[in-house]
């Protein structure tokens, strides 16, 4: 179900403990020369679609916010970002409303990675002041491990823009792809504890075309199952929510 379809009498009468309330976040970012901005939103307004066709009846479902944390994508035009504080902020009043609305069961899958730690901190804040509900936070590329069966281009190839990415749009939008600017770019600092030791980064600091991987290893019959994949796992991850395994 599509909550933003729904009248207020309806959603009062709905059995609110047998739903999960669904809320995507994603962003508007560059992704490189060959994908649009809005990417991350497209690949999870999909997803989200896809999960309402097989169980709409127990997920209620928001539009997915386009706006995240894109401080990092700044320096290539066209990007926009909220601020962390003011991220946190939205995401912590959003479900704030669903949980006084009486879904006090809800589900945030994070489309950009940009989102995670801000998604993080909203977890724990609405912990402080909604410890009666069950807040979950997933990201999608995180949820399906037979992701890494379906790639070809190595740990490194399907970062930002790069073949997950492009293959979830070749299958999604194939008209917003431009094939003929694939390039592979981006990379790790050389030393042994760079997956050990963080330090924020912006993307032009390690890409000069703003994606992260290789998209050349893209096509849509990959997409298509990557997406299969994913829904799969979200949907098992609502099962278990309402069965209290989670």
């Amino acid at each position: 179900m599509k909550l933003g379809e729904m009248n207020w009498p309806d959603i009062r009468d709905l059995d609110k403990k047998k739903l999960v309330a669904v809320y995507p976040i994603a962003s508007f970012e560059q992704h490189g020369l060959h994908l649009p901005l809005l990417t991350d939103t497209i690949q999870l307004d999909a997803l989200v679609e896809r999960m309402d066709s097989r169980i709409a009846d127990r997920i209620v479902c928001l539009p997915t916010q386009w706006l995240g944390y894109s401080f990092h994508h700044m320096n290539f035009g066209g990007s926009l970002t909220a601020t962390s504080q003011t991220h946190i902020q939205m995401l912590v009043e959003t479900i704030h409303g669903l949980i006084q609305a009486g879904f006090d069961q809800v589900l945030v899958i994070n489309g950009h990675g940009g989102n995670s730690a801000d998604l993080k901190v909203a977890l724990q804040n609405l912990k402080e002041s909604h410890d009666e509900a069950r807040v979950y936070g997933a990201s999608w590329w995180h949820v399906a491990p037979e992701l890494d069966e379906i790639r070809e281009a190595g740990p490194d190839g399907s970062g930002h823009a790069g073949e997950t990415e492009t293959s979830l749009m070749l299958a999604l939008r194939p008209d917003l792809v431009q094939t003929d600017r694939f390039h592979a770019d981006g990379g790790r600092p050389p030393s042994a504890y760079n997956r050990k030791v963080d330090r924020f980064r912006r993307i032009d600091e390690h890409s000069s075309r703003g994606n992260f991987g290789d998209p050349g290893f893209g096509t849509a019959e990959k997409g298509e199952r990557m997406m299969e994949v994913v829904v799969d796992a979200l949907v098992e991850i609502v099962d278990d929510i309402l069965s209290d395994k989670l």
